[in-house]
């Protein structure tokens, strides 16, 4: 029995360390490629317990004791090293923690461990008893260090070298000091460079690059979205960078996003749409969006290069016929203005008709909102899985709001208005949807003691600037007691979470209703697009018809009459009529 316990318990100790990135056990090879195996988790002081992480709740001052369990899951004995240290972002995003003999000036300075090593038996465990002292004069906010285990050793490399492995493994360790909590996210640096395309009918493409800096004193998560907008109105929007896990106080995460789709217009606007989100445990702090823009050069070099390859043709081609009309004594016609009128007609084409606005052919009926699980309390958070898109997701913004017994007749926000490219798109078409708040909270700022019967939620697509709503998605809970709520649908598995991730067991959910699958198709040019190209065609009709007229109303054997006649009274002299007969003969 007790070499199946040694068998299985480190199994399970693998899963329960896999919850945290600084939990999980290490591996190294000896010089005699024999594995060895080790892992750090929280522990109490007899045994190992659930928590994934340390995490503290303390006042400056404040002293907290605490244990940390070391395991050699391996058939040889190894001998760690253990210390704290601070933790820090990497450039990507990441956590790490502060390599051993780089000292540590913030959290990880207020961890001490009983012991600086500790030699471990084969298929064996310690408990080592740890302190946190809070500094009298430590800042409010989040501080985050790690509890680290160390196995260096020294090995050869293929040219015969000493090399110094360094394995580690470690336990997060999450300090929060009492005081005045400030959550914020700031998008700093941004910059825009244009790469034109050398075909000059197609569109370029835009490198954007921005820092997301946590500038508060607490740790958050957030969702992002980057798109570029020319001056005519088109919205491109770049793949979704990848959602800030925990971005620490102090720290920041470089990232850059291609954007192509929105064409050249000499002037163009990158902006950055940052959605703070709490960390796991916390409270949402009700953050508003981020938005940075930034104007960038957008020069087309192609088109322009072409607009004057053809201005220059036509240039030439006018001045041959211009001599022949001198020499056939026909009233000249300016070169300019059909120059110019051909040049814009061509211009307003090409910029309109091809970057004509989508639109969307389910766009003209409302759809309805799916809940993450079939029955809840009032303090859980919840997501909700629209039906379908907005009609236009590159551009609309979406607002969600709870109408109901004890609310005002318009309803109550449940999220800011934000970008509908920030939120996740689901397989079915439509947006998952994170409520900023959950139920209970909204209900206390609004003055409610109790939630009790049904309530809508509905989510509206909008416009940027107009409030009217373009198309919505309803969905009802329904509350039958004070804090449980069952929803009137459910989305389908795997749709808002990764399979397997559901809570709920699958045969408790509630029936939910098929996926309305969206479908786009692409509209002709907008009223616009045609009054533009139409303003082209006019103007060069007006500078060409009359020119037509005059070239083609006098053919050679009329003018070779006229000139046997010879010339009218009050007109203009011409050419003697043989001379003009040689030329035209």
């Amino acid at each position: 029995m007790r070499r199946w316990l040694l068998v299985l318990l480190p199994a399970l100790l693998l899963l329960l360390g896999s919850r945290s990135a600084y939990g999980a056990p290490a591996s190294a090879l000896t010089d005699g490629a024999q594995p060895q195996t080790f892992g750090i988790q929280p522990a109490t002081a007899t045994d190992p317990d659930g928590r994934g992480t340390f995490g503290y709740s303390a006042t400056p001052g404040a002293l907290v004791k605490d244990h940390v369990a070391v395991w050699n899951y391996s058939e040889q004995p190894i001998t760690l090293r253990l210390y704290a240290a601070d933790a820090f972002n990497t450039d990507t995003g990441g956590y790490d923690v502060l390599p051993e003999g780089k000292p540590s000036t913030q959290a990880g300075s207020w961890l001490r461990t009983s012991v600086a090593s500790l030699e471990l038996p084969a298929r064996s465990r310690q408990i080592v008893p740890f302190t946190l002292a809070v500094p009298a004069d430590a800042a409010p906010g989040d501080h985050a260090a790690g509890i680290v285990a160390s196995l260096r050793r020294e090995t050869k490399d293929a040219q015969g070298n000493t090399v110094t492995v360094d394995q580690r493994v470690g336990s997060r360790v999450n300090i929060r000091v009492a005081g005045d909590l400030r959550p914020e996210l700031t998008v700093v640096g941004a910059t825009a460079l244009y790469h034109p395309s050398a075909n000059p009918f197609a569109t370029g493409r835009t490198t954007v690059r921005y820092t997301v800096r946590n500038t508060g004193n607490v740790r958050l998560g957030g969702k992002q979205a980057v798109r570029v907008t020319n001056v005519l109105g088109t919205v491109a929007t770049g793949g979704a960078p990848a959602d800030l896990q925990e971005l620490l106080p102090g720290n920041s995460v470089d990232y850059r996003v291609e954007v192509s789709g929105a064409y050249p217009t000499l002037l163009g606007t990158a902006g950055v749409t940052i959605d703070p989100l709490p960390i796991g445990g916390d409270r949402d702090p009700g953050l508003s969006s981020t938005v940075h823009k930034q104007r960038f050069v957008a020069v087309p070099w192609t088109m322009l290069l072409l607009l004057l390859v053809l201005a220059g043709l036509a240039a030439l081609w006018w001045s041959r016929r211009r001599t022949r009309r001198r020499l056939l004594a026909l009233p000249p016609v300016p070169i300019g203005a059909v120059t110019a009128g051909a040049a814009l007609a061509a211009l307003l084409l090409l910029t309109q008709l091809p970057y004509a606005p989508t639109a969307f052919a389910d766009t003209g009926s409302n759809g309805t909102l799916a809940f993450d699980y079939p029955t809840g309390h009032d303090d859980d958070a919840i997501d909700l899985l629209t039906s379908g898109p907005c009609p236009d997701p590159a551009a609309d913004y979406l607002g969600v709001r709870i109408t109901g017994r004890g609310f005002p007749a318009e309803g109550v926000p449940l999220t800011g208005t934000t970008a509908v490219s920030a939120y996740r798109p689901a397989g079915n078409g439509g947006f998952v949807v994170p409520l900023a708040n959950t139920l209970r909270v909204v209900a206390n700022r609004s003055g409610l003691a109790a939630l009790s019967g049904p309530y809508t939620i509905t989510a509206s697509c909008r416009g940027k600037v107009n409030p009217a709503p373009l198309r919505e998605f309803s969905g009802v809970v329904t509350f039958s007691s004070p804090s449980t709520w069952t929803a009137a649908s459910v989305a389908p598995d795997g749709m808002i979470h990764a399979a397997g991730s559901d809570p709920v067991p699958v045969a408790a959910r509630a029936p939910k209703p098929a996926a309305q699958p969206a479908s786009a198709a692409r509209s002709g040019p907008s009223l616009g697009s045609w009054s533009a190209i139409g303003a082209g065609v006019v103007l060069l009709g007006w500078v060409g018809v009359p020119y037509l007229r005059r070239r083609f109303g006098r053919s050679p054997a009329s003018a070779g009459a006229a000139a046997e006649a010879g010339p009218a009274a009050g007109e203009p002299g011409t050419a003697p009529a043989a001379e003009r007969s040689e030329v035209v003969g």
